[in-house]
């Protein structure tokens, strides 16, 4: 597909597509999972909950995520990106009203089932999809800034939504957040998403238009593997476990962090700035290691993602010092790019665009599983021996193991010819 000087001249609509994903992940999981924790102490302190069972219901939700997240792949390829996460995207918004009305726990799990039933279709994994769908070229970079989104809007409106809990109630607030998400999302998807770039007459971003055809394969089909192609191959697997692993590895501490720093005798003040400079430096995280990952390649960003879950630990351990706790909250971030851009970006670069969706769908399910997995463990060996240390050391054991999974997938995809030439141009 040829396109005029004209077209060729402005910038690709893929630009549009990203900056409307970095919108669409701040006005979903942004909101939708990574603000609700304001609301633990007032909603159990006025409706007198224990906060154990009602954070239960996030467990909930994780559960209905975890089940049908291997479905949403087929979904989005069997009706297109808009459609299903249109339906999603108003449904999710209003469990956020449904929390409003609620004043018993089984109302909060009910709303919880649902929304977990539903934010698949506008979640990372569907911002991934979407990406990818777009780019071939500067993915990385593209992928990291998409992402990026849920970690700005969190920063933003969690702030916002302290101070409108303490004016105006959490019942307010839960209403608020559900307007916010709902005026994001819908006319974004419905009037500037599209599916993929045939849509507008186009084919994806390339820096070098004049290779066209390189995406494509001998009879014009869209190159890679099916999904069932790639379960026979030995490197899917080991992605799929460096996809949990890592999820295990940066997790849990990002929930603990606050815990962990109060409880190293740092003021609970201290604590929360830390863990909201982690939330800032994990968006910029995102951006650098899609740069990284475009300009390096896929191996030395896996590497460095891999590197960094078996060091943080050690700033961890050595977090007394208060220099080493921002250490920490940064060397954590870039660690935690892994569960998005670096997920994202080796799907794509080793298996292709041809069933992305179904195969990335699969490898984030791995990842939802280490993170279901993560935070109560840490808790556990909190309970058991009064300190996180052991988790520290264990989480360096888990992190060099994601080193190798990483290495492992680079190395049996190349062998099995699966890689792109990125891939094999950074032997």
């Amino acid at each position: 597909m040829k396109q005029s000087n004209a077209t060729a001249r402005k910038p690709h609509y893929a630009w549009v597509i990203m900056f409307a994903a970095f919108l669409l992940g701040g006005g979903g999981p942004g909101i939708i999972n990574s603000t609700l924790g304001v609301f633990i102490k007032p909603v159990c302190e006025d409706l007198g909950f224990m906060r154990g069972q009602f954070t239960l219901y996030s467990s909930i939700s994780l559960i209905a995520v975890l089940l049908l997240m291997p479905f949403f792949g087929s979904l989005f390829k069997k009706f297109g990106y808009r459609r299903v996460a249109v339906i999603c995207a108003a449904v999710c918004g209003l469990t956020l009203v449904g929390y409003s009305f609620s004043s018993d726990l089984w109302h909060f799990y009910i709303f919880a089932l649902i929304s977990g039933l539903f934010i698949n279709g506008i979640g990372l994994m569907s911002i991934g999809i979407l990406v990818n769908r777009w780019f071939d070229d500067k993915k990385g970079l593209a992928t990291g800034i998409a992402y990026s989104g849920t970690g700005l809007m969190a920063a933003l409106l969690i702030p916002i939504s302290n101070n409108f809990i303490e004016l105006y109630g959490w019942r307010f607030t839960y209403r608020f957040l559900a307007g916010v998400s709902l005026f994001v999302m819908i006319p974004i998807i419905l009037f500037v998403v599209k599916d993929k770039p045939e849509d507008k007459g186009l084919e994806p971003y390339r820096v070098n238009n004049d290779n066209q055809a390189d995406a494509k394969a001998g009879n014009g089909a869209v190159a890679g593997l099916t999904r069932s192609e790639a379960f026979k191959m030995p490197g899917f697997w080991l992605l799929a476990i460096a996809a949990l692993v890592i999820a295990l590895c940066q997790s849990g501490p990002h929930v603990h962090t606050v815990a962990f720093i109060s409880d190293i005798g740092y003021s609970l003040a201290f604590a929360s700035t830390i863990s909201s400079a982690y939330m800032m430096f994990l968006s910029g995280s995102k951006i650098a290691m899609g740069w990284v990952f475009d300009r390096l390649g896929s191996l030395r960003g896996s590497l460095l993602i891999g590197g960094c879950c078996a060091i943080f630990p050690v700033f961890a351990l050595l977090a007394r010092f208060q220099a080493m706790t921002w250490v920490y909250a940064l060397v954590l971030s870039i660690a935690s790019s892994g569960g998005t851009v670096l997920l994202n970006v080796l799907t794509a670069n080793y298996f292709g665009r041809k069933d992305y969706s179904q195969i990335f769908s699969v490898v984030s399910m791995f990842n939802t599983i280490g993170i279901a997995i993560s935070s109560p463990s840490l808790g556990l060996i909190f309970d058991t021996t009064g300190s996180y240390n052991l988790a520290w050391y264990l989480i360096m054991g888990i992190g060099i193991v994601a080193c190798f999974c990483l290495y492992g997938t680079y190395m049996a995809s190349k062998k099995a010819a699966l890689a792109d030439d990125e891939v094999l141009a950074h032997k």
